[in-house]
């Protein structure tokens, strides 16, 4: 593990508590699947979490999560596959609208 997926993962055990991050690690298919199916809710939280200045601002976002959506939150920042799932829906999207095919808005990723 990188010492920023360490810290990361430090700062997720502070937020969620190490038995639910253990536990969403553990199942990360369904993360996958979530993300498949909800990319632009992920990269929306990701990008919002991001731009969170204090802990308890983050602790508050992520309390507002369901427990599908705070698996997949857990996954993509810290599980290779699902991250994975979210470049593959990105590539998928610029390959559809590079042959001209409209992009759904589910798929769309900037």
């Amino acid at each position: 593990m990188t010492e920023d997926r360490k810290r990361l993962r430090e700062e997720l055990v502070e937020l969620l508590g190490e038995d639910k991050v253990r536990l969403f690690i553990t199942q990360e298919i369904l993360a996958q699947r979530f993300i498949q199916k909800h990319p632009i809710e992920i990269r929306k939280a990701l990008f919002r979490f991001k731009s969170l200045k204090t802990l308890e601002e983050q602790r508050a976002m992520v309390e507002g999560f369901d427990e599908p959506m705070a698996r997949a939150f857990v996954c993509s920042l810290l599980c290779g596959s699902a991250s994975a799932a979210l470049l593959d829906i990105a590539v998928g999207a610029l390959e559809d609208r590079q042959a001209g095919k409209r992009v759904l808005p589910n798929r769309l990723i900037k």
